[in-house]
């Protein structure tokens, strides 16, 4: 567990699927990922001032090389807050450990005055699809029983939800049912966040938000039947958590700069 050592409004930064290449001139469809998340990086610092916690939410790297994952840490380190990251479906896990070790980045319980950060692994090896497993269910589980005086915010890489797109909603989490039960039997749950999906959503369900971010590379289509590439530039999301649980919350995009995009490419 870490802790966070925060005001009333705990100040956080997410930004997800970097999709980072250890050649620094790396690409996913077209698009440079290491320059597009450094101009993402830019428009943070330009816009948030004091950051109490940077959250990465998977797919850091595209390649799973050491190198892709160092370049993220290097990105990050000047911030000079605490970084946390979690797998995606491109992730190597070897890769991660061997960067983050000796660092905070790979702790999956953050606490602060009135929150708790509950991080979890919805990586199937080999697979695409995100699936939460018995012990990712149990620390969401006793997290939650533990301290139910915090406002807790849980994250991980893959869609919980329907996105209204047919070939994003084929890959999302599969057991979603049983990590919803979970957060239904609790009742200090206040926002849900997750990547995956390269698009920005926000809905209310029983109280809790229910969030998705652009990625900080390309972005796919909305409600889209088959696999689309967006326009829309990378971003990345800002999230304030207030000490009565509410949560400010916006996104914001990349401006005035025009990135190479592949938009014939089927797949990724």
């Amino acid at each position: 567990m870490y802790s966070l050592d925060t005001e009333d409004t705990l100040r956080l930064v997410q930004i997800t699927d970097t999709h980072l290449n250890g050649p620094e001139e790396g690409h996913l469809l077209g698009m440079k990922t290491l320059h597009s998340m450094n101009c993402v990086l830019d428009i943070v610092r330009q816009e948030r001032p004091h950051i109490d916690s940077i959250l990465v939410t998977g797919d850091l790297s595209q390649d799973g090389s050491v190198r892709a994952y160092q370049h993220l840490h290097n990105a990050l380190q000047p911030f000079g807050c605490p970084v946390f990251w979690f797998e995606g479906n491109h992730d190597v896990p070897a890769s991660m450990h061997e960067v983050a070790e000796d660092t905070e980045h790979l702790h999956r319980l953050v606490r602060s005055k009135h929150w708790q950060l509950i991080l979890l692994n919805s990586q199937v090896e080999g697979s695409v699809h995100g699936r939460l497993a018995q012990d990712q269910l149990d620390l969401l589980d006793q997290a939650l029983s533990e301290r139910p005086d915090l406002h807790s915010l849980v994250s991980f890489h893959h869609h919980p939800l329907p996105m209204g797109s047919r070939w994003i909603d084929r890959i999302g989490v599969k057991n979603a049912d049983e990590v919803l039960a979970v957060i239904r039997r609790h009742n200090n749950v206040r926002c849900v966040l997750w990547g995956h999906v390269h698009q920005e959503s926000d809905q209310l369900i029983d109280g809790v938000r229910y969030m998705s971010t652009p990625s900080t590379c390309v972005q796919f289509t909305p409600k889209s039947e088959e696999f689309s590439v967006d326009t829309l530039a990378p971003g990345y999301r800002w999230l304030d958590l207030c000490a009565d649980g509410s949560i400010a919350t916006g996104v914001s995009r990349v401006e005035g700069i025009a990135f190479e995009i592949d938009y014939s490419v089927k797949g990724y």
